[in-house]
């Protein structure tokens, strides 16, 4: 028999519509059970951003990854194509590296095999030959399996399934909504990681909503000039707020070209489900990966962006060290210090859910296609 956290009936009162509805019970953050389902149906099955292709421009670069325990190989190889292989040796699967650099092989700490950029199976070396007289062994039959992968506005993006959708066509309209942007000739530099006591979701919908700001967030908050965010309608897996300003001040960098005039006043929050968010300014791109290491632990990797013409600026690393990347770190240190308490809310098994403000549209949003992929599409809105 299923797991009574999987009853439909449990989540009515999220799916109602937002000016009724409640927030999900506390056991959907902190539930074994109900954390694999989210990774069986959302994190193995959806696309997922591992980095940006500028990360590894050049023939032999790479970087190394985990998502869901996945450890990955992201690396521009020798036909200077971006692939992703999984880090694990064909031979007694020791993982075979975790670091970022430039190489011209990869070569396993356990047994020595080596591995072509491409990840074919190039040497087992040894003396005597280890495989000699192994019947029907190939070397062209042991190379790194490969996860599938694609880009999109210079993103890098995997997907452990393979009958899923190309990512273009996954995406919906997002790529028509930001194409002004040019994201693919934003230049990644700079990365912060965090390992937070909380589920991904406690997170996640901190980051959608303003509700808290002027609490959490008092010293960087302006009552006189309010962010006033506006909600977008979307077509596929995002959901996406915009404001005329951050509550982080920032200045002294160019705006894109190609920009509108609204445009060029926005400030971007988008949610690509699962695991990535976008912060998108019409001067700079911030975007975080969500990598969820258990039911009440997070790694989340703040990654900072910026056109290649801003970053080849003289002034360029005097303006971004204090004015955005240290000064936006304060603002993710406040909230390092309220959303593991919010975990710990979830974990008592005495929180009664409350209602939602209409200010959290999106982490309205953000319940309601969890629960239509870990416990069901709605019926009634099916049957409607």
């Amino acid at each position: 028999m299923d797991d009574p956290i999987f009853s439909p009936a449990l989540y009515e009162s999220t799916r109602r519509p937002l000016h009724e509805a409640s927030p999900m019970p506390g056991a959907c953050y902190v539930s074994p059970q109900w954390y694999e389902r989210e990774m069986e149906t959302m994190f193995r099955k959806d696309w997922l951003c591992v980095g940006r292709a500028e990360q590894i421009p050049a023939v032999g670069d790479h970087f190394s990854i985990e998502i869901i325990g996945q450890p990955m190989i992201v690396v521009r190889d020798e036909n200077n194509e971006i692939k992703v292989h999984s880090a694990l040796c064909r031979h007694r699967g020791a993982i075979i590296t975790e670091s970022a650099g430039r190489t011209r092989a990869f070569v396993c700490p356990y047994h020595s095999w080596t591995y072509s950029l491409s990840g074919k199976l190039v040497s087992t070396p040894g003396t005597p030959p280890p495989f000699a007289g192994v019947a029907g062994f190939k070397m062209a039959d042991h190379g790194l399996n490969a996860i599938r992968s694609e880009i999109w506005g210079g993103f890098i993006f995997i997907n452990f399934d393979q009958n899923a959708v190309p990512l273009i066509e996954w995406l919906g309209d997002l790529p028509d909504f930001l194409a002004a942007y040019n994201l693919q000739d934003m230049q990644w530099t700079h990365r912060d990681m965090y390992e937070i006591d909380c589920n991904w979701k406690v997170w996640l919908e901190n980051a959608f909503e303003n509700y808290h700001v002027p609490t959490i967030h008092r010293d960087h908050y302006d009552p006189a000039n309010p962010q006033n965010w506006m909600f977008e309608k979307t077509q596929g897996p995002w959901e996406a707020m915009s404001s005329k300003r951050s509550i982080v001040a920032y200045s002294g960098l160019p705006v894109m070209p190609g920009l509108d005039e609204q445009q060029e006043k926005k400030l971007f929050h988008i949610w690509i489900q699962p695991s990535l968010q976008i912060i998108l300014t019409s001067s700079y791109m911030k975007f975080r990966q969500y990598l969820p290491l258990g039911p009440e632990k997070l790694r989340l990797y703040e990654n900072w962006t910026f056109p290649k013409t801003t970053v080849a600026r003289p002034d360029f690393g005097d303006i971004v060290g204090p004015a955005y990347y240290e000064k936006y770190s304060q603002v993710v240190r406040e909230d390092i210090g309220i959303n593991p308490n919010i975990q710990r809310a979830m974990r008592s098994g005495s929180y009664t859910p409350g209602r939602y403000s209409l200010e959290e549209h999106i982490v309205h949003r953000i319940a309601t296609r969890v629960i239509d992929r870990v416990v069901g599409p709605d019926d009634k809105k099916a049957k409607a």
